[in-house]
């Protein structure tokens, strides 16, 4: 795995991050501390944290905690958002066998097009349709 990229273009920007993401396709649930689990979809994965849409409005840097299907819940940081998408940060690293069992277990799919949870339809999303169990 490489562990430093640098020189990434993602959406058409530059990018200095300190590991590289893989793209998956996780159908997820967050909770904020002391609320209610919400459905997330999580499309990019690091060893250090992921991107996530969110229809649940989260403010602030709240801890969150990630539960993806099979894998036992991860504390997070929100760390920026926009509209729906929200960028966290890990409490802990995962482990590389865990960031690359993750990303084989969730792939996301090269070209695809469905709808998101705001109801428009993109290009560049998971494929993934709330109810599909996985």
């Amino acid at each position: 795995m490489q562990a430093l990229d640098n020189h990434s273009q993602r959406g058409g920007r530059s990018s200095n991050r300190e590991f590289c993401r893989g793209d998956v396709a996780i159908i997820a649930d967050v909770r904020v501390a002391g609320s209610n689990k919400t459905k997330v979809r999580v499309f990019d994965l690091s060893l250090t944290g992921y991107r996530m849409e969110c229809l649940t409005f989260i403010s602030g840097s709240q801890a969150t905690f990630l539960s993806m299907p099979g894998f036992e819940q991860l504390e997070s940081r929100i760390i920026w958002q926009t509209e729906w998408m929200y960028g966290c940060q890990f409490a802990r690293p995962l482990h590389t066998a865990v960031y690359d069992h993750i990303v084989r277990t969730f792939p996301a799919i090269e070209v695809r097009q469905t709808t998101t949870l705001d109801g428009i339809i993109y290009g560049a999303d998971a494929g993934l349709r709330w109810g599909d169990s996985y």
